[in-house]
């Protein structure tokens, strides 16, 4: 069997995510937390892990693997095969729990950093100043549209996709979570998204993940 190692760091969204699936998988795996910066963007990292500096990678014995959505679906193809976290048989019923892995990628995270990152990340790791509150206010705006989107195609379903639970649900609850601590944000005026934001976080490592999360956040914050 191959040898995984999981470079990650649980304040990382898909950092949370990669560590979920291999868990809810039972992977065995060594883990090597990665401090954002001085780790990622070091010469060993960059030169062995991912040329790019970001966060997560595995390595499969020698060779690298990095971007979170294309890590979930190498350990779901190698180690799902009763589709616990992906569809496994119907081509159909996968494209649509994979389509909510890519828009959790693509349009959510793309959304929650473009405000989380110049308001919270950037003046906590690199001493930027934060936007004016009038555009801090314009970008938060713009993460309430995307709650509104995900509340119309949620509907009323309890999962994206159904009745059942998959690795998407938990990659855009993963992105969620940290928009709504770090920009102080809820779910009041999203009803659907509100219950499944529920729901999807008190799966139990996810729980587990999420405490995790809250606690380094916390000494992150102290450290500064």
């Amino acid at each position: 069997m191959s040898k995984i190692t999981f470079y990650g760091n649980i304040i990382s969204q898909p950092s949370r995510t990669v560590a979920w699936t291999l868990k809810t998988l039972g992977v065995e795996h060594e883990y090597k937390h990665t401090e954002f910066v001085k780790d990622t963007r070091s010469e060993e990292y960059t030169s062995k892990v991912n040329i790019f500096g970001q966060l997560p990678a595995i390595m499969v014995d020698d060779t690298p693997i990095a971007q979170s959505n294309t890590i979930i679906r190498y350990l779901a193809n190698e180690h799902d095969k009763d589709g616990n976290i992906l569809p496994t048989g119907d081509h159909l019923e996968r494209a649509k729990a994979e389509e909510i892995l890519d828009i959790a990628a693509t349009n959510v995270r793309q959304s929650m950093m473009a405000a989380v990152a110049p308001i919270v990340v950037a003046p906590l790791l690199f001493g930027a100043e934060k936007p004016s509150e009038e555009e801090q206010k314009k970008l938060v705006e713009e993460v309430k549209k995307t709650f509104e989107k995900l509340n119309t195609k949620l509907g009323d379903k309890t999962y994206f996709t159904g009745d059942k639970l998959t690795v998407g649900d938990v990659q855009i609850y993963n992105e969620l979570q940290t928009a709504a601590t770090f920009l102080e944000l809820d779910f009041a005026d999203y009803p659907q998204l509100d219950a499944w934001y529920e729901t999807v976080g008190a799966n139990e490592v996810l729980t587990e993940l999420s405490k995790e999360m809250f606690e380094a956040a916390a000494a992150m914050k102290e450290s500064k």
